[in-house]
């Protein structure tokens, strides 16, 4: 198959996994093209808080409450961020796309741009992937990135058919302790076996990439 791979990376994490998942694809024997979504202007960590902080005791209401957090997925002000011209701002032409991003509160801005502004997703399989700081939490990871990234994708006429949330085991606001915390709380494990180098990272890409083969 042809395969469009666009992801954003900030810090390097997610360039990583998105170069494991482009190796592994390549073996199998697809054709796999990638497209890097760059923001115009990198901004600071600290400039990028300010952005959405305001909404962070909401999201915290929401994690408690199912009900409210069905509908703030569907309400909340998603941040977006200017990115440069795509490679393949129309993706008609492949069989398959794949889109990925770290995970910043939901998804990351330059990712919800280009939600915004790629064309021919229209009945398309999506695959979704994602890069996070903390443990793979049900709630507050994977659903809080992958909902509303499914959601946009649906809007546009495809279908996000699976999805892949990894472990960055970083974060550039100093909560990697916490983090680390509700590891060996939730899971009895440390955060560093949830890692892109972890076996189960290992385990978790391959069913992602052979999902894709299927």
């Amino acid at each position: 198959m042809k395969i469009l791979m666009a992801y954003f990376s900030r810090t390097g994490h997610t360039e990583k996994l998105a170069g494991i998942i482009e190796k592994k694809l390549k073996a199998r024997g697809h054709t796999v093209v990638i497209d890097r979504i760059e923001p115009v202007r990198r901004r600071s960590k600290w400039i990028i808080l300010a952005k959405q902080i305001y909404t962070y005791p909401i999201i915290a209401l929401a994690l408690y409450i199912r009900s409210f957090r069905r509908w703030w997925m569907q309400h909340y002000p998603q941040v977006e961020e200017d990115i440069k011209p795509l490679a393949y701002p129309d993706v008609s032409g492949f069989d398959i796309v794949i889109i990925g991003g770290p995970k910043w509160a939901e998804i990351s801005y330059p990712v919800a741009r280009y939600l915004k502004q790629v064309k021919g997703l229209q009945n398309k399989k999506v695959w979704a992937f994602g890069t996070f700081g903390g443990p793979p939490l049900e709630i507050f990871e994977l659903e809080m990135l992958f909902t509303p990234i499914s959601d946009r994708v649906q809007k546009l006429g495809g279908t996000v058919v699976a999805t892949l949330g990894i472990s960055s085991n970083y974060h550039e606001l100093y909560v990697l302790p916490l983090m680390k915390l509700a590891s060996r709380i939730v899971f009895r494990r440390p955060l560093k076996s949830f890692h892109i180098d972890s076996e189960y990272a290992k385990e978790k890409i391959k069913e992602f990439c052979d999902q894709i083969a299927q």
